[in-house]
Order: structure tokens, then sequence, then C-alpha cells
């Protein structure tokens, strides 16, 4: 076989053996790259799902924060049968029965009381709210039942310790309920200022748990059977 001819099928060799790795080259290339988008769609997609699933959980728990300061003077208060106390309403009952959670700083010209409301919507009817009967043996609570079937409500007064001979009075105290005051219990008018800083954390959840009152009858009957064994 002539020289020529030998160098000729060594070079189709060679050819077919740099395109065999060329093209395996590009094969493991090819399989890499796609192997890299698989993987990396993969990644990014379950970081969307749980930010859309955070996402969804912060929608039904939204927050609304209220940032509220200024001055006032007080009105007689607006709840039934406390006409004759002064008061300055800051955070209103609204509707749905939201609870405020938050922090109140105050200085008043009258060593005030703060008011914290919270309203039980649940024995509502019609256009009256039922208040809950509590056996008297548990002592007496002030349950104010509000006009229009708007609930009823109990309302907290917190005095703070203020300093002896203060001529002007100041607290910061956190507090939660549905509205949020300053109160005079003596009727004085006062002036205040306060900055308030609270959230909207939703409506409660009623955990009441009151004893049921004994019949009369069983009553009275329980009670002569003491004075009978006493004799």
């Amino acid at each position: 076989m002539k020289k020529s001819n030998i160098n000729f099928i060594q070079w189709i060799l060679n050819h077919n053996t740099n395109n065999y790795l060329m093209m395996s080259a590009l094969l493991t290339l090819a399989f890499f790259m796609v192997s890299f988008i698989y993987f990396s769609e993969s990644i990014q997609i379950v970081p969307a799902s749980a930010q859309e699933n955070n996402q969804q959980s912060q929608g039904n728990q939204t927050r609304e924060q209220i940032i509220q300061q200024g001055i006032v003077t007080s009105t007689p208060d607006p709840l039934p049968g406390h006409e004759a106390h002064q008061s300055v309403t800051i955070l209103r009952l609204k509707e749905g029965n939201p609870t405020y959670q938050g922090t109140l700083t105050f200085t008043a010209s009258k060593p005030v009381e703060v008011q914290i409301l919270h309203r039980n919507m649940t024995q509502s009817t019609g256009n009256a709210a039922a208040v809950p009967t509590i056996p008297p043996e548990f002592g007496t609570m002030s349950i104010l039942p509000l006009p229009g079937g708007n609930g009823q409500v109990v309302s907290s007064l917190v005095l703070p310790q203020y300093p002896e001979e203060a001529t002007s009075f100041s607290a910061s105290l956190p507090f939660a309920g549905n509205g949020l005051a300053l109160h005079d219990l003596e009727g004085d008018e006062f002036v205040a200022t306060y900055t308030v800083v609270a959230d909207l954390v939703g409506s409660p959840q009623r955990a009441d748990d009151i004893a049921i009152a004994a019949p009369e009858n069983q009553a009275n009957e329980e009670e002569e059977d003491g004075d009978e064994e006493d004799n």
C-alpha cells in the first residue's frame, strides 16, 4: 500500500476520533446544562412556595398598627351611668370588636385612672344586650349594656403610682382591651397629653366560665337542712 494511502486512512481515523470526542464532550455539556436548569428551577420553586404560604399566613393575621398622640381635655364619661365621671377617649370601640394591644404614655393635670374596656358581643339579642347572671356569693361586677345591641362592657380602672405631692401626673404602661381612655372617678375636669402605640390584633375568643346559681327553693332547703343539723 502506498504511503499516501496510509496517511489518508490515518487522517480519516484521527478525524473520526476527534469527532467522537467532540460529540461526547457536547453530550456531556448538554447533560450538565439540563441538570443545572432542572435543579435551579427546583430550588427556586421551594422558596417561592414557602414565601407564598408565608404571605397567606400573614394575610390571615394582618395587624394594623396605630401610632397616635395629642393634647386633650376631658368631657363627661359616655358610658351609661357614668355621666358624673370625666374621661378622654383615646382608642374607641370598633366594629368587629377588635382588641388593641400596646403601650400608653401620658401626663395629666389630675391623678387620672387608665380605663381599659372589655366588650362582650356574644350575648346581644336584638337591640338589647343580655347581662350574664353572676351568683351573689361571687361578689358583684359592673357590666354595662351598651345601647343599640352593641354588646356590653366591663371597665378596668388602673391607677398608676403617682409621686406624692406631684403637680402633674405621668405614667407609662402596657395594655390590652377593646377600648382605652383616661378617666377621673371624682368627676374633676383635666387636661392630658399622651402617646399611644398599639396593634389591632383581632377579635377575642370568649372563654366565659360562670357558675350557675342554685334555684332559690333548693338554696332555702339546703339552708334549712344546715339549721336542723346544728340543732
